[in-house]
């Protein structure tokens, strides 16, 4: 079936819109108050985390989307905490739609439909009631935790000969970890209220320059009763070495925002 829309890089952006706000919250808890076991699993997955400062990456793979399978290919681009670039096309096509994401902005273009949208997270954030983490998306595509948050709402345990680090709060975050490597085997949010769930499944790494990052990965979307599922494979993925991350809109295309 082609896909008829770039709804699989909405799909990718939506995921990330879902959640609302920070998981966890960004303190310095006193020590004592850290499960001693939760804090040092915590370290040994942070020292195990991805470091690099280009990333890039074609994929191939599979999206399901109102139970409607599609085939798709495209390319990641990532500067490390400055911008994500994603190229989206059917396998071996033209290019449906680009995104370029940045801290504080958003550009995308849909070229099925020759609309594209320009504009600051906050505008978008307000569009559609959500709120926006370029660092959470980040963290998700390379298999890495989120960034600058504290151990302190985690407790530990083992879940399928894994090792389970379960938050709490109204927004809920359990990581499953690799208990051998400390690797991210799948980061799961839920937020409660909303009834909004975002899975990261990484069921294969790959070792590039000493650094192990995903190699394919499945990220699913649960709203409600409607559920959305991505899974790819990476290709040809290389860290630290730079390339082109343009974006430029025709002339003739209308803003989606008008």
């Amino acid at each position: 079936m082609a896909l008829k829309t770039p709804r699989l890089i909405l799909l990718i952006f939506l995921m990330t819109m879902a959640a609302c706000g920070p998981v966890r919250e960004v303190v310095t808890p006193e020590p004592e108050v850290v499960d001693p076991t939760v804090s040092r699993t915590v370290s040994a997955m942070a020292e195990k985390e991805a470091m690099f400062d280009f990333f890039s990456t074609r994929f191939s793979g599979n999206a399901k989307i109102d139970n409607d399978n599609y085939s798709v290919s495209g390319t990641i681009r990532i500067q490390k905490d400055s911008a994500i670039y994603i190229s989206v096309s059917p396998i071996l096509g033209i290019e449906l739609a680009r995104l370029l994401v940045t801290p504080d902005s958003v550009h995308f273009v849909n070229r099925m439909e020759g609309t594209y949208f320009e504009g600051d997270v906050e505008f978008l954030n307000s569009l559609l009631n959500t709120r926006m983490d370029f660092h959470m998306l980040q963290a998700l595509l390379v298999g890495n935790d989120f960034s600058r948050f504290s151990a302190e709402n985690f407790e530990l345990s083992q879940e399928r000969e894994k090792l389970l680090l379960k938050g709490r709060g109204s927004i809920q975050q359990n990581i499953l970890l690799d208990p051998a490597s400390y690797k991210i085997m799948e980061n799961h949010l839920y937020d409660q209220q909303a009834n909004i769930s975002i899975r990261a499944a990484y069921n294969r790494h790959q070792d590039l320059d000493g650094q192990e990052l995903p190699q394919e990965l499945v990220l699913t979307l649960t709203e409600g009763n409607t559920r959305s599922e991505l899974s790819v494979r990476y290709n040809r993925s290389s860290i630290n070495q730079p390339q082109s991350i343009t974006f430029s809109v025709p002339d003739r295309y209308t803003p989606i925002n008008n």
